[in-house]
């Protein structure tokens, strides 16, 4: 019990007892399980009910202990602490406390009312508040709390009914298990949310760019469904499915408003989709001579197909990571579906490709064409690394206010929002991931080395040819230069 409350408070969250058991009693109990601090206020039902809205808020933050508590005491203390269920209106207030005059009583009796409660919170939200209990009267605070959580063994009906989460061993600690994969599924949103956004700003993009300038979009229907499947039900299965770990639990945790896409997300997303974009008109423009076919041949096509749908399949790599985090393969073996859907994407791709025919409109490449295609899709691992060196901060009001009561914590102290917030500094110990920071290091220094060797050749024609260019360019821009300077001299005019 100890060892997880500690662990609750470690992940920034504020553990607090209501009992009907007598104080010292509530004391003691809380003191051997680490929930009362040194800093941490005990009150006595009678006490709590007394206390005006303003005066339960004063001490809220400090408020650990609630002993010889009423029924209505713990749904009074999580409305007071979420917001819900307050009264609206003078009308739902009046029923509330039948007898009581709304113009003298309003802001003297508990829980308050909605205006008066935003009123004294910055943003106007409130905390997320998670309730546990197992009577037949637990069942209201179970029902206002934002998750409720029951006893399975020890619970009745009325409270596994109102409740969103059975804990079927009535252990403490099974609680941290449940916040840990709550974390675990928001993130894997986050992951999901930032592979497809990068993957529909860049064929919204190509398409887009591709119709205003009169060419034909390079992908038709059968791709972009091809795509679509593979961003939304393989991207969705892929990175939906990342177990959690015990690294959550070192992080403060969002508030309830937070946004789902980080300003480390945006980094990730714009940096991947210029080069993506970057990659494509590189193709469709220069990519026929350098892939020896004929432009806008169906072959030639099919290149830049085959291109961008790798993009995606190595930015799912990418996508694991939503912060700061380089070594992209870390835990990679420890989620088989996504093994799986990598691989299945792959050998659909290759199907597509050299069987797809008149359906997918596709051709046959030749193993150099393979090679190349690959390569140049493959550089998004090296450019997921480089694009994590640039500095990028995360939004401080996202994350909630550590507790006043958790101060003494040493990992509380540690928060840090520059990075991602984590309330200790994480150092991988374990040989996997050692391993895996190896082949992510290696990837980053052999890709970038195999494409200059497959395309040397090729770009550095492309650059004598911009030099040429430019030179032209600017010997025109000269010549036109001087000749304003002379028409202005002699006439006193100059020509546009």
């Amino acid at each position: 019990m100890k060892e997880a409350v500690q662990t609750c408070q470690e992940a920034g969250i504020l553990v607090r007892m209501v009992t009907g058991d007598n104080i010292e009693t509530a004391k003691a109990i809380a003191t051997e399980c680490g929930i009362l601090t040194p800093k941490g206020v005990c009150l006595e039902g009678p006490a709590f009910r007394r206390l005006t809205p303003k005066q339960l808020d004063d001490i809220l933050p400090y408020l650990q202990v609630l002993a010889r508590s009423s029924p209505t005491d713990k749904l009074l203390l999580v409305t007071r602490l979420n917001g819900n269920n307050l009264p609206t209106t003078q009308e739902e207030w009046e029923e509330a406390h039948p007898g009581k005059s709304w113009n003298t009583d309003r802001d003297l009796l508990l829980p308050g009312y909605k205006e008066e409660w935003l009123a004294g919170r910055s943003g106007g939200v409130g905390e997320v508040v998670g309730v546990t209990g197992d009577g037949t009267n637990d069942g209201p605070a179970l029902k206002a709390a934002d998750v409720g959580l029951s006893m399975g063994l020890s619970g009745t009906e009325v409270a596994k009914e109102a409740s969103d989460i059975v804990i079927l061993d009535d252990n403490f600690s099974s609680i941290v298990k449940a916040v840990m994969w709550g974390r675990s599924v928001f993130d894997n949103i986050r992951k999901f949310l930032q592979f497809q956004l990068t993957v529909n700003l860049v064929a919204l993009t190509i398409t887009f760019v591709s119709a205003i300038t009169g060419f034909d979009p390079p992908l038709n229907a059968v791709m972009m469904l091809w795509v679509n499947l593979i961003m939304d039900t393989m991207g969705a299965l892929a990175l939906g499915t990342e177990p959690p770990s015990p690294t959550l639990l070192q992080r403060r945790p969002f508030k309830r408003d937070a946004s789902l896409v980080s300003n480390l997300m945006l980094r990730n997303i714009l940096v991947q989709s210029l080069f993506q974009i970057g990659l494509l008109a590189y193709l469709l423009l220069l990519g026929s001579k350098d892939f020896d076919c004929v432009i806008e041949s169906r072959q030639h096509i099919t290149i830049v197909f085959n291109t961008f749908v790798f993009c995606q399949i190595f930015n799912e790599f990418n996508a694991r990571s939503i912060g700061n985090e380089f070594n992209i393969l870390r835990g990679v073996f420890m989620n088989p579906i996504f093994l799986v859907i990598i691989l299945f994407t792959v050998v659909a791709q290759v199907a597509l490709v050299e069987y797809g025919g008149e359906f997918v409109r596709t051709a046959e490449m030749t193993n150099e064409q393979w090679v190349k295609s690959m390569l140049l899709a493959s550089l998004t691992i090296p450019l997921g690394g480089f694009m994590r060196l640039i500095p990028v901060s995360e939004t401080s009001a996202d994350y909630a206010t550590p507790s006043a009561l958790l101060g003494n914590n040493n990992n509380n102290n540690n928060y840090n929002n520059n990075n991602t917030a984590t309330t200790k500094k994480i150092v991988p110990t374990s040989i996997s991931s050692g391993i895996s920071f190896f082949v992510w290091l290696l990837l980053v220094a052999v890709i970038p080395a195999l494409v200059f060797q497959h395309f040397e050749a090729a770009w550095t024609d492309h650059i004598k040819v911009l030099i040429l260019w430019l030179e032209k360019y600017n010997k025109e821009i000269s010549f036109i230069g001087i000749l304003s300077t002379l028409n202005a001299l002699i006439f006193g005019v100059t020509k546009p």
